[in-house]
């Protein structure tokens, strides 16, 4: 199970509404339209006094800092149900969410994100299928409902949370870079690659190249799907200054005897100019 989190950065709104061959990934099921092939995008909560929740995983600027607040409430159940969280603290601005899935269904937050555990996700150590979500207090808001099927079983850690989002970090380029948040995006992508091994960051403008962008138009949509549908492309991972190339991200999950891949570069003129020139690998 992977968690892919960021902001769509699609050139026009209607690309995003045409575009029905992209998926979601298998656990983490929101708005966003990427394929991810091999790497993924980083936005990781840090807990109050800068530690990541998962010891030495990389939490870019732009990633924002949680500070519990009460007590953890707990809670099991088996369909739908609303767990009572109390009333908030003076200073709470969300609630941290953490659920694991104790069988197989499909478990909706209260801001209508998902997830979806299979039977061989269940099968997996508890840590392994807990998908996290952080849902910003509403007015009057006491409680919280996970939705799911009548037969779905779960558990729920759900705290009240002070949410600070920490700023950007700008390059000597003049380029921001970090994780995206409520604010945006930064030029520059948080990502890791080689299995977690690698940090880096991707240009946001090759990004939405590699996604087809500069799509305009329901025909010109239909042709980039087709164009995609067994084609992974590949982007240089930059160090933060956005010109050291360190590595190669794909997107995509294209495979079989038919898939291909290609650099960003092949896709067209415009796509060859958001690399300024840098090389890349693949």
């Amino acid at each position: 199970m992977s968690t892919v989190e960021m902001d769509s950065v699609f050139a026009t709104a209607l690309r995003e509404a045409l575009v029905v061959a992209v998926k979601d990934t298998p656990r983490y099921q929101r708005r966003w339209r990427w394929r991810i092939g091999t790497g993924s995008f980083v936005g990781l909560t840090l807990v109050a006094g800068g530690v990541a929740l998962a010891a030495g995983l990389f939490s870019p600027p732009g990633a924002p800092v949680d500070t519990p607040l009460g007590n953890v409430v707990i809670a099991t159940h088996t369909g739908t149900a609303t767990i009572e969280l109390g009333p908030p603290p003076a200073t709470a601005t969300s609630v941290s969410l953490s659920l694991t899935c104790l069988t197989v269904g499909k478990f909706t937050f209260p801001n209508g994100s998902y997830a979806s555990c299979g039977t061989a996700d269940v099968t997996n150590p508890p840590d392994l299928r807990q998908i996290s979500e952080v849902v910003p207090i509403t007015s009057g808001m006491d409680s919280v409902t996970i939705k799911t099927s009548a037969a779905a079983s779960w558990t729920l850690q759900a705290v009240y949370v002070n949410r600070v989002t920490t700023p950007w970090a700008i390059n000597s380029h003049g380029e921001t870079y970090g994780a995206p948040n409520q604010n945006g995006t930064p030029d520059l992508i948080a990502v890791t690659i080689n299995h977690g091994a690698t940090q880096g960051y991707v240009k946001a403008s090759n990004l939405s190249c590699a996604s087809g962008g500069d799509v305009t138009s329901i025909s010109q949509a239909l042709a980039w799907d087709k164009a995609s549908a067994n084609r992974n492309v590949t982007i240089p991972v930059f160090e933060s200054d956005g010109t050291t190339v360190i590595g190669t991200f794909v997107l995509g999950d294209a495979s079989g005897p038919n898939a291909t891949t290609v650099p960003l570069s092949s896709l067209s003129k415009s796509c060859s100019s958001t690399q300024s020139g840098i090389p890349h690998n693949g």
